[in-house]
């Protein structure tokens, strides 16, 4: 062989390796495309759910739903609800996930009988819940896991321990008052010392101190906000977003200080109040009002449900399901009481019939009796909603039978169309477009307290059963009576010995109301919430 001939046969064996290197991936590709074509056509033939209306892509892929929610931040609830106006009365919203916006169809996707419904693993996927109740798919695991923490939170156990939050209350208006002619501040941030520091108290024998301690904790408004702004982050790029569990704090200081103290909220100072309740509850007896750990522990549970990490996972989600939502209604009610002085005088004139000392409030069994003041949290509650964006669960023994109510004569032609949403597929309703149904609430932008009461200024319980903010059915919000206890504990001290000092600062109605959601509402982008300074 010469030397010709060896160098010619390199040069073939080569190109033959170059090649074959392309081969595999675009034999990878060629598998790729095909694969999602076949998963697209089955998505938008042969699902399940191919029958219901809705946008092809939302119909084929998630990439609709992620480019509304996690692209454009939180904008997939208002786009869902121009769907509505198109496609009738039940959109499909994701190829796995169908959403109604009939107010006749909540009693039956959240159901208070016997029926079964699971949470679905897409809507879970947002939160970081852990072993809680809340965040738990199965119907019958959600309700084990449930069951001893319902007692602790019922309304009986809470008017025993209801000193608790008239201490509260007052030390968070005494606290308030000492800031008449300083800086501006946001209001939010005053409000969830309240409430952090009323709701670990009940819940485990001793506080957070936000109340003690010099200012506000700013910190932990923006917190919330922030690690609510990765929801749907995480719903989508699971991996991506469950680092943070592994992350240590002090990398994570370097990424985000909200982050880093949520964080260490959540495995630190939660974890500590967990384990001092727990070691008291072994050492003590008697008298002893018992901690929401001890109710676990004392509990018919298995023992499987009674470890470190899960007491902990229960008694974060109680923390952060607690705090912001009530915090926002108040900022709410009080933002709307300053722009409205006519409604303030109202309130006040009516709270002083059964408030003769500000300092010492009335049981609020005394309170709730009265019509317009429960007319003001009920309108502040509408204007919160709770998850903003929906529900979405799961009819795992049934399949639900849809059939349309009167519909608007400009309603879309399919808008009468009788749909069966088959068992083991989500659904949900949210509770921002039930309470900005017109044919519901009109007006439902405006804070109007007396949509809630009748001719003679009694309250109007018709209304009622279409509130959400709490959620509905199995899986209404845990701390429904306690967090009426604290609002008109809170909405009677406030009006009567902080309002009337308080002013806005710099705020105007897009700082409170509905722009976007990350599953809560959210302001316009930018906003500092509501500013207030004490004169």
């Amino acid at each position: 062989m010469n030397d010709t001939e060896f160098f010619s046969g390199i040069e073939v064996e080569d190109l033959k390796w170059h090649s074959s290197i392309w081969r595999y991936p675009l034999l990878l590709a060629i598998i790729w495309f095909l694969h999602t074509t076949s998963v697209v056509v089955y998505r938008l033939t042969w699902h399940p759910l191919a029958g219901f209306p809705g946008p092809i892509l939302s119909r084929a892929s998630y990439v609709y739903e992620f480019w509304f929610d996690v692209v454009l931040q939180g904008r997939y609830t208002r786009k869902i609800s121009s769907l509505h106006e198109k496609y009738g009365p039940i959109v499909r919203v994701n190829p796995e996930e169908l959403h109604c916006n009939d107010p006749g169809f909540i009693d039956v996707v959240y159901p208070n009988g016997k029926e079964k419904r699971d949470k679905s693993d897409h809507y879970l996927s947002a939160m970081p819940w852990g072993y809680a109740s809340v965040g738990t798919a199965d119907h019958d695991y959600h309700r084990l896991r449930r069951s001893p923490v319902v007692k602790f939170f019922s309304r009986s156990q809470i008017m025993k321990r209801e000193r608790i939050f008239h201490e509260k209350i007052q030390h968070l208006c005494d606290k308030l008052l000492l800031y008449r002619d300083r800086e501006p501040f946001q209001l939010a941030a005053a409000f969830s010392c309240f409430t952090t520091d009323a709701l670990t108290s009940y819940c485990f024998g001793s506080s957070l101190g936000n109340l003690e301690t010099p200012g506000w904790n700013p910190s932990f408004k923006g917190t919330v906000d922030k690690i609510t702004g990765l929801f749907y982050l995480s719903r989508h790029l699971h991996t991506l977003a469950r680092l943070a569990d592994y992350m240590p704090l002090s990398v994570c200081r370097y990424v985000s200080t909200e982050i880093s103290s949520l964080l260490e909220l959540i495995r630190v100072t939660i974890p500590q109040l967990v384990e001092k309740a727990r070691s008291t509850s072994d050492t003590e007896s008697g008298d002893k009002q018992p901690t929401v750990v001890e109710t676990i522990l004392n509990s018919d549970l298995p023992s499987a449900e009674k470890t470190p990490e899960r007491l902990a996972s229960e008694a974060i989600a109680v923390v952060l399901g607690g705090t912001h939502s009530i915090s926002t209604v108040l900022s709410i009610a009080t933002f709307h009481l300053l722009t409205n002085p006519s409604q303030l005088e109202r309130l006040s004139a009516e709270l002083r019939t059964v408030v003769p000392d500000e300092t010492d409030l009335p049981p609020w069994s005394t309170l709730e009796k009265l019509p317009y003041l429960s007319a003001v949290i009920l309108e502040a509650l509408r204007l919160m909603y709770g998850v903003a964006s929906r529900i979405s669960v799961v009819a795992p023994d049934e399949d639900l039978l849809y059939t349309p109510g009167e519909k608007s004569p400009n309603a879309p032609s399919n808008a009468r169309t009788s749909y069966t949403v088959p068992r083991g597929y989500a659904i949900g309703i949210s509770s921002y477009m039930i309470h900005m149904d017109p044919t519901i609430f009109p007006n439902g932008s405006q804070f109007i307290p007396d949509r809630w009461l009748d001719e003679h200024g009694q309250r109007e319980r018709g209304l009622e059963k279409y509130m959400m903010s709490f959620s509905k059915g199995h899986r209404q919000c845990i701390g429904m009576q306690l967090a009426y206890c604290e609002l008109y504990l809170a909405m009677t001290a406030l009006a009567l010995r902080v309002l009337p000092h308080m002013s806005l600062h710099d705020t105007t109605i897009s700082d409170i109301e509905y722009d976007h959601d990350q599953l809560i509402a959210m302001p316009k982008k930018g906003s500092k919430g509501v500013q207030v300074t004490l004169h």
